[in-house]
């Protein structure tokens, strides 16, 4: 199974790669563009995605503007979006936007796990 984890802060990446990586194949974006190339070349189960793909830009959503773009184009993938942000807003509009699941940064593994397997149904 492929997960496709975007996020603007390389660590951030990384740290979620390590800790999925021996369960699943993980993909990672930095950008808007580069998750939508990634998902228009490859076939993932499942999307992680940060709402401020420019942390220096307070207004910037550009992971619901993926969030919207993936549903559109593959409504079956699954998909978690996560925000350091603590507005509530956020959340209501991800899962307006057709969000499966919302997390707040930074995520803790555990939850995360339980929040996987219950979206698409792996077993531990």
């Amino acid at each position: 199974m492929k997960v496709l984890v975007v996020d603007d802060i390389p660590e951030y990446l990384d740290t979620l790669e390590v800790y999925l990586e021996d369960r699943f194949e993980v993909l990672k974006a930095l950008s808007l563009e580069e998750a939508k190339n990634i998902l228009n070349d490859t076939r993932v189960d499942l999307a992680i995605i940060d709402i401020r793909l420019k942390e220096n830009d307070p207004e910037n959503k550009e992971g619901l503007e993926l969030l919207t773009w993936l549903k559109e184009k593959y409504p079956d993938v699954k998909v978690i979006v996560m925000s350091a942000y603590r507005e509530f807003d956020f959340a209501v509009e991800a899962l307006n936007l057709g969000a499966d699941y919302f997390m707040r940064k930074p995520l803790e593994p555990e939850e995360l796990n339980e929040v996987i397997n219950k979206l698409i149904g792996v077993a531990e």
